[in-house]
């Protein structure tokens, strides 16, 4: 399921410019549709994670995972922008809810198993996403029109889909059968505000989702026109974050039982912090690819063990934990690019970049709220 979500957050992705330039869309009009996905993410969060506590993760991880094969084919077919934007909000609602539902899943197999495994869990997300990504662009190459691609994806997916399904816990694992309240989503926010664990991984979520939407806007624009390589050396700066990020998640299991998640969050964000020093304080290319990866190395098990720490926090039900911190960090990836485009008009993109440093030095700070009991053993 974590593959799955990957590669179809990855496969409309790589297609936006064949979208945009089917219908004709200026950088203003492409943004409000990029926009739209997070737009559905928020909208969405609170109510899967009162789902999935309500009558348990594996119902709304099937029903997600269908629903969101089904709308990965609408905006292929979109006449405008106004389709193409409902399109992609209900991609978003779909996609974020199956994102919900299965990390609150992937907290109770990783409390069964009884060993940390929820790093691997989000490793075959990114590894989705590279393979989402390259058929994405090998189609692209081959000049594949983005309405047979999506629709051969969709149904690919769709079989995992059928397959994987089969070994989901069932329902009873993690259902609590409380009554969803019309006010859901008031009670995320007195979820985050009513417990200061929550409210910290929240922030913690936030901060590592602003780098990671930041540095894949920025790293290609930045090595493109600050440091003025050509464009294929600039593809290269993201390519070498999300390597390291998904090299980080396979092995971070490993790491995580070995160090303890406080000490993962609280070094990683250093190694991330180095990254960004490298980046920021050097003109070399090559200096710069080495800082790319040290983020991503960095931050790549951050997020897991947010999940983790939230999914087994003792006063809030996972699925509503899990929705609140998802939710936070949803709200750093939409606002990540922006601000950095933001900062730089004023300033100059070196120096918006560095001003990530914030974000790792808070990560590394509220990296004391990551509880010895909130850890799954």
């Amino acid at each position: 399921m974590f593959f799955i979500n990957g590669a179809a957050v990855a496969t409309w992705a790589s297609r936006i410019p064949a979208i945009q330039e089917r219908l004709n869309l200026d950088t203003g009009p492409l943004g409000l549709a990029l926009l739209s996905m997070s737009v559905g993410a928020m909208i969405a969060m609170s109510i899967a994670g009162a789902l999935a506590s309500s009558v348990g993760s594996r119902p709304v991880i099937v029903w997600t995972m269908w629903l969101s094969c089904v709308a990965l084919i609408l905006p292929a077919f979109a006449p405008n922008l106004l389709f193409l934007c409902l399109s992609v909000v209900i991609l978003g609602i779909f996609l974020s809810s199956l994102d919900v539902a299965m990390n609150a899943h992937a907290v109770v197999v990783e409390r069964d198993h009884g060993s940390p495994i929820m790093s691997a869990f989000h490793a075959l997300f990114s590894i989705g996403g590279i393979f989402g990504a390259a058929t994405g662009a090998l189609l692209a190459w081959l000049k594949i029109a983005p309405e047979p691609h999506f629709v051969g994806m969709a149904i690919f997916l769709c079989v995992l889909g059928i397959i994987g399904q089969r070994w989901l816990l069932p329902a009873q694992a993690d259902a609590t059968h409380a009554k969803i309240s019309n006010a859901v989503h008031l009670e995320t926010l007195q979820c985050m505000f009513g417990s200061k664990f929550i409210f910290a991984v929240s922030v913690i979520l936030f901060c590592c989702f602003l780098v990671e939407g930041a540095i894949g806007d920025w790293s290609g624009v930045y090595l493109r026109r600050v440091l003025l390589t050509s464009q294929g050396f600039a593809a290269l700066g993201y390519a070498a974050f999300s390597i390291a990020m998904c090299v980080g998640r396979l092995s971070g299991d490993i790491i995580i039982h070995t160090c303890g998640r406080l000490n993962v969050v609280r070094f990683g964000s250093v190694i991330a912090l180095a990254g960004l020093a490298l980046v920021v304080g050097f003109e070399l290319p090559a200096m710069s690819l080495i800082g790319f990866a040290l983020i991503g190395l960095g931050v790549s098990n951050i997020v897991p063990i947010g999940f983790t720490a939230a999914g087994n926090s003792k006063d809030v039900e996972p699925g509503k934990a899990i929705a609140t911190v998802s939710l936070m960090g949803y709200v750093g990836l939409l606002i990540g690019p922006p601000l950095i485009g933001f900062t730089a008009q004023v300033v100059t993109l070196r120096v918006a970049l560095g001003i990530l440093g914030i974000t790792m030095v808070a990560m590394m700070v509220l990296s004391q709220f990551i509880k010895k009991e909130a850890e799954a053993s």
